[in-house]
């Protein structure tokens, strides 16, 4: 396992997002009520970029292209059983956001 900083505490706005390659997989890290969440930017659909898309009640994000919905917490799709997007660990130690790579 690797652990990698992609920001430093209070960089990703409440609410907000960051998107960053890591180890090369492109990953949106965000900040939802103050916790920290990252999935696979790439939608299971047709490789749309999910993580930039709306975030619709509280904890879900709408993929820009088709508008199929992830929970941003869990990668689960609650329109879709079965379908998902990758979620990575995120660890907040000395300030910094760190997502954990497999």
């Amino acid at each position: 396992m690797q652990e990698v900083t992609v920001a430093k505490v209070g960089e990703i706005k409440q609410g907000g997002r960051k998107i960053v390659n890591v180890a090369g997989n492109i990953i949106a890290v965000f900040n939802i009520a103050d916790k920290y969440y990252a999935i696979e930017n790439v939608c299971p659909h047709q490789a749309g970029p999910v993580g930039e898309g709306e975030i619709r009640d509280g904890d879900n994000v709408v993929c820009p292209l088709h508008e199929w919905m992830f929970n941003i917490k869990t990668g689960a799709s609650p329109e879709f059983p079965g379908i998902s997007v990758k979620t990575f660990p995120v660890k907040v130690e000395g300030g910094e956001v760190k997502v954990v790579i497999d």
